[in-house]
């Protein structure tokens, strides 16, 4: 049987809401396929990017604002701290987040990124 169609594409979309103002954290869990940890604990080096629309060549809140850990139970935890949230206006906006291992680049998240106006400042 002829294959007709590859698909190299296996980000997953996942969409994200926060608040204004708040410290972001967000905690992920990453998986072999065979349903094993991820070890994230090394060599990894991630960037994640929120723009207002896919092809903006300007960052809302660029790469090294947020901070990024793994473990080797395949935990990938990214944060912001409050300051940078605060500084962003609230509205709808896309992202997507990245790693490099020894060289070979792969998307494995994307979707929307919704920022919450804040009440309290």
């Amino acid at each position: 049987m002829a294959v007709t169609s590859i698909n190299l594409d296996t980000s997953q979309r996942v969409d994200i809401t926060c608040r204004k103002g708040d410290t972001f954290s967000l905690i992920v869990t990453f998986t072999e396929a065979d349903g094993s940890a991820l070890d994230l604990s090394s060599g990894y080096a991630w960037k994640m990017d929120v723009k207002d629309t896919d092809t903006s060549s300007s960052d809302i809140i660029a790469d090294d604002s947020f901070s990024y850990s793994g473990n080797a139970s395949g935990q990938l935890t990214i944060t912001a701290p409050a300051a940078t949230m605060a500084a962003v206006t609230s509205g709808t906006y896309v992202y997507d987040l990245q790693s490099s291992l020894t060289g070979v680049v792969k998307t494995w998240l994307y979707g929307i990124f919704k920022i919450n106006e804040d009440i309290s400042e």
